[in-house]
């Protein structure tokens, strides 16, 4: 009753619970915006398919490890849906911002059961890997069923899924990792 504020107000940056929620929504959808982008950036030709997914599983894993949503990794991968269908950024596949959403909840269904065996970074790099594969999965289902061509799945599924995969586990190994090494510091 002194006038003075009380330290743990001063300290809490949103009091409010809806605003925290609805800037934890933003930076989500904001990170999925900037891996999209750092994606579509960073095209270079070097016959490697999937090569992008060390860089963007890395910024998804670590937004959706932050978050304290379960669905972290859809709204992540919900912005880099958005940017690719308001935004001309160079990509030819007219599936692709279908693909990210689906990626994004594939995501979220395994990381929600990593969570449930004793996570680990281990465990979450697993998970990556084989979330990210799910892209030559379901462009081979879609180039089956349309006919649409991918020129990553001319000479065959075996070396996109191994890239992939192998991309996406290192991606997601050093998004892991960042997230627990911050953890750790904090501590």
């Amino acid at each position: 009753m002194n006038g003075n504020v009380l330290q743990r107000n001063i300290l809490k940056v949103f009091p409010n619970k809806i605003t925290s929620t609805a800037v934890e929504i933003l930076f989500l959808f904001l990170m999925g915006v900037i891996a999209m982008l750092i994606h579509a950036k960073l095209r270079i030709p070097m016959h490697l398919p999937g090569k992008s997914g060390l860089l963007f599983m890395m910024i998804v894993v670590s937004a959706a490890a932050s978050s304290r949503f379960s669905f972290g990794a859809s709204i992540t991968c919900m912005g880099s849906a958005t940017l690719l269908l308001f935004a001309n950024l160079g990509f030819d596949d007219p599936f692709m911002p279908i693909v990210y959403i689906l990626l994004g909840v594939f995501m979220d269904l395994i990381f929600g059961l990593a969570k449930t065996i004793n996570s680990n970074v281990f465990i979450v790099a697993l998970a990556s890997g084989l979330s990210w594969m799910l892209i030559p999965l379901i462009r081979s289902g879609v180039s089956l069923l349309t006919g649409f061509p991918y020129q990553s799945l001319l000479g065959g599924i075996a070396y996109p899924l191994f890239t992939h995969f192998i991309f996406g586990l290192i991606g997601g190994l050093i998004g892991a990792g960042l997230v627990f090494w911050a953890g750790k510091t904090q501590k």
